[in-house]
Formats: C-alpha cells, structure tokens, sequence
C-alpha cells in the first residue's frame, strides 16, 4: 500500500527554488515538481515567460511565486532566497538551473562572451548555492541540485566558452559536497546531453543534426527526462547521495 506521503507527492511539503524556469529544462522541473506537491519560487530574466508559468501552475492549484531577475546579481538572489522563505517559511531544494548557451570556438570567442557566460553559469551557480545554503545550514537540512553539461566532460567543438563554464558546475558540486555535508545539505548535478530546448533550438540545424548523431541512443533528450533525473536527486530518495553528476545524455559520456 502507497504510504500517505507518496500519495500527496514526493515533494509534498517542500519548498523548492528553481532558476532558469521559463522554459526548458527548468519550467520542465517546475512542472513536475508542482505536480508532486511542492511549493515554488521560480525566476528567469524572462519577467513574462515567468509569470505566464506561474499563472499556469497555480491555475493547477500549485503555490507558486515569480521571482525575475539576473542570477548573477547579488542583490537580485538575495530576493530570490528571501522571496522564498517569507513564503513559504525555507528553502528545502534548489534547482541552479539558469544558464547561457554561446556557441564559439577559440578563435571566435571573446573576452566578453567569455565574461557574459561566466557571469550566469558560473558567478550565478555560485551566488545561488551559497544563498541557499545560507538558509538551509540553519534548518540542517536541504538538497541542491545543480545542471553541468556532458560538455563538462568531453571535449566538442565550438565550445571553447560554454564548455569551461560548465566544468565550474561540475566542480561547485563536487567541492560544496564535501563543504556542507556535516551541514545537513546534499548538492548534486545532472550532466544533459542535447536536449530538446528553446536554446539548442536555435542553434544550426545542421550542427544540431551533427551532434544528434554522437548520442548511441540516436536522439535529442526532452526537457522532462531531465526532469526527473532532477527530481530524484531532489528528493529524499537520493538522502545518501551526494556530490555525484548524473549524465541524461543519451549514452554520450559512454563512448
């Protein structure tokens, strides 16, 4: 028989942040993770795109709150957190989701692509883990879950910006792990391979097509195996792991 708590959801009385949420892989985890009963403080730069999640989520009778803003603005995350617990009383998980995707080999990168990707990839994943964190060390408990890439792992052309920035994910994880571990707090990642996003969307075709070819499983992830991939490290099921990076990538990374 289910037990009371998995009838009400996985995430029933959790407080969940989620950046990045307008569309994606972040309004994917925002939608699962409403239907499995957790209240949300969303964000995105993307004031409209937001506010139309929100409307539609508590249009489904979740709680949701829109939160837009730069993630890597300190002022901007410190509302976020704050919006957060004057709503709902903490914060129990963070989805440190919001990126950029620029597309530039060495020779076309510049130091300020190379600056505007490392200010919301990097500089934002920072700033969104130790707010947080902030907030969950004091409760003694919380999970993050940050999203790296496989082009943290594996080489690729064309990615000479993008591909350093998500290798700072991966190290944020790894290193905050071993930080708040005796703090009650997990942090995790999930390492996407191509996912069917707006923002790979608008990459040539012919690269995507390309780069389809690469992943044994011979497609494009969607925004919601992600999602869920998200969501167990989220939840307690995952309550003794932590510091891992998850790939969804299609098999890419096991070549």
């Amino acid at each position: 028989m289910a037990s009371e708590s998995n009838l009400r959801g996985r995430l029933a009385g959790k407080s969940a942040v989620i950046t990045g949420a307008a569309s994606g892989i972040g309004r994917a985890t925002a939608e699962r993770f409403a239907a499995e009963g957790a209240s949300l403080v969303v964000n995105d730069r993307e004031a409209a795109a937001l506010d139309s999640l929100v409307a539609a989520l508590t249009g489904k009778g979740a709680k949701a709150h829109a939160v837009s803003g730069d993630v890597s603005r300190e002022a901007d995350v410190r509302r976020l957190m704050d919006t957060a617990v004057q709503a709902h009383g903490g914060i129990d998980i963070l989805v440190a989701n919001a990126g950029v995707i620029p597309e530039a080999d060495l020779a076309a990168a510049t130091a300020e692509l190379w600056d505007r990707a490392m200010a919301t990839n990097a500089r934002g994943m920072f700033l969104c883990c130790k707010f947080a964190a902030e907030v969950m060390v004091r409760r003694g408990k919380g999970a993050i879950v940050c999203l790296s890439s496989i082009s943290a792992f594996a080489g690729q052309p064309g990615q000479a910006v993008y591909g350093p920035s998500k290798f700072v994910a991966s190290g944020l994880t790894k290193h905050l792990a071993i930080d708040l571990a005796a703090k009650g707090v997990r942090i995790n990642a999930v390492a996407p391979g191509t996912i069917a996003t707006p923002a790979v969307a608008r990459m040539a075709k012919e690269g995507i097509d390309k780069v389809v070819k690469l992943h044994p499983l011979g497609r494009m992830g969607r925004p919601e195996e992600v999602a869920s991939a998200i969501l167990f490290l989220a939840s307690d099921e995952a309550s003794f792991i932590t510091g891992a990076v998850l790939p969804v990538d299609g098999g890419y990374l096991a070549q």
